[in-house]
């Protein structure tokens, strides 16, 4: 079917099996003097997922760029080899939702009939005769660059993105029969930063030195939910903030045995809090009133790092290549308990890895790091509150070593390249005590999940190990 940028496609409205996706596109290039570019496109996108009416939506885009270096005040610049700035805007949209949702599906109940057990079925969430699709908006801006013969080359590029109409999951009164109903609310917005830089460091007649990096920044935060600016506290949703954060309560070191914190101590005491000296000290927010409310938790961290980069250096030597990447993971928190005794706050030591007795605090050594080894566990959700831990990480992930065999040698196995290489994956990670603890952090699978008493059920549990390896092998291409 021909696609109509000024409406509907034709054939709108037909109806399409479970899942299909049908698409209609136009698009246009335009290229002037060699010094402008524009491209536009236009596609309406269908889903049969979604409700009957908004099964269909328009998505635009748009790029345009000015080739500079074409320009008369600089291409007589001949260190100058591309200068080209950019612009860039398009709506993408999103449909994953499961099959049926849209007509109210069922899902199975167990029940006993009499005193034989049955199988019956009941509503999972309500039907929405209005659901169409998430969409995501977003802006680019970026620069494209090479100077000195390529020697230097790279780009630097920021972004926007705008998402609304997001798929979520809302409460409703249970006296309709339903939970829940999948809905079309909130938005979401992504700032980010970019730049990718290649020099070539070195270029001799024998010897070459090239490097590659990387760097992305990229904020998220929550604009809307499903009361608008109202956080979703029993979700972990909150305006301002990446949608997967920790929130707890803050700690400000040991209790002493002062008498200011003995003072401290009995106030907490007299509300029904087992604090004593040796154990973590909580912070109130506002007016102290020595009770922990949900108002004195604050947000910690997130498992959003605050920058990702990467770097590669080459050296060739004749036949020879020696190269290396290093890859770091900045600003993201990690939820473990990496304290001796886990959510007890000293009450045991149990940890895998071996801890220094003078790291413990007693009477004659209040500055330990951790509380005091004690039958006395203090309150759960305070000791809880020290799961949070810098993720950061630099890893190099892989050092090879490659000889290309001469030409000459090649020639008798009909082959066009030998080489023989080895290299070794993972040789070398740097971190702090998520590091230490001999956890890999690049391993984000299940660190927000906990059980019905808040200790960590992912990250640790599900963590997987940093494996070196030492390869080495042939490459024959012919």
């Amino acid at each position: 079917m021909a696609a109509n940028l000024n409406g509907k496609p034709d054939g709108y409205g037909t109806s399409f099996g479970e899942n299909s996706l049908q698409s209609y596109m136009g698009r246009i290039n335009y290229t002037l003097m060699d010094r402008y570019l524009l491209t536009a496109s236009g596609r309406w996108d269908g889903s049969s997922v979604l409700a009957a009416g908004h099964k269909w939506d328009f998505f635009p885009s748009f790029a345009l760029a000015w080739k500079m270096q074409e320009e008369y005040f600089i291409k007589n610049l001949a260190w100058i080899n591309e200068l080209k700035l950019r612009i860039g805007y398009g709506v993408t949209g999103n449909s994953a939702v499961d099959s049926y949702t849209t007509m109210g599906p069922l899902t199975q109940y167990n029940y006993v009939f009499n005193t034989a057990p049955a199988i019956g079925y009941i509503p999972m969430t309500m039907a929405n005769p209005s659901l169409g699709c998430e969409k995501t908006s977003q802006i680019n801006l970026g620069l494209d660059f090479s100077f000195l013969k390529n020697r230097i080359s790279g780009s630097v590029e920021f972004y926007q993105s705008n998402t609304s109409d997001i798929l979520m999951s809302r409460s409703i009164p249970v006296v309709t029969g339903y939970p829940n109903i999948m809905f079309n609310i909130g938005k979401m917005k992504n700032t980010g930063f970019e730049i990718s830089l290649s020099t070539i460091n070195v270029k001799l007649n024998d010897f070459q030195w090239v490097t590659n990096l990387t760097y992305t920044q990229n904020k998220e935060e929550i604009v809307e939910l499903v009361n608008g600016k109202e956080d979703m506290k029993a979700q972990n949703y909150f305006i301002g903030h990446p949608l997967q954060v920790f929130r707890t309560y803050k700690v400000d070191g040991l209790w002493q045995n002062t008498d200011e914190d003995l003072a401290e101590i009995a106030l907490w005491t007299a509300n029904g809090y087992a604090f004593a000296p040796g154990q973590y000290k909580p912070v109130e927010q506002g007016t102290p009133d020595h009770k922990l409310t949900d108002d004195d938790m604050v947000i910690r961290g997130t498992v959003r790092p605050k920058w990702i980069g990467g770097l590669t250096n080459s050296f060739t030597y004749k036949n020879f290549e020696l190269s290396s990447f290093i890859y770091a993971r900045i600003g993201q928190s990690y939820f473990s308990s990496l304290q001796p005794g886990g959510s007890a706050g000293g009450k045991f030591i149990g940890y895998v890895r071996s801890v220094d007795p003078n790291d413990f605090w007693s009477t004659d050594n209040t500055g330990a790091r951790w509380p005091q080894p004690t039958s006395k566990t203090g309150v759960t959700a305070v000791n809880q509150a020290m799961y949070i831990n810098d993720g950061s990480f630099v890893t190099v992930r892989n050092i090879s070593l490659t000889y290309s065999l001469p030409q000459k040698f090649i020639g008798m196995f009909y082959a066009k390249n030998i080489q023989v290489y080895g290299q070794i994956l993972n040789p070398f990670v740097f971190g702090g005590d998520v590091v230490k603890a001999g956890i890999n952090p690049d391993d984000t699978n299940g660190w927000t999940n906990v059980n019905s008493v808040g200790d960590p059920t992912g990250g640790t549990n599900n963590n997987t190990m940093i494996i070196r390896s030492w390869v080495f092998g042939i490459r024959i291409g012919f």
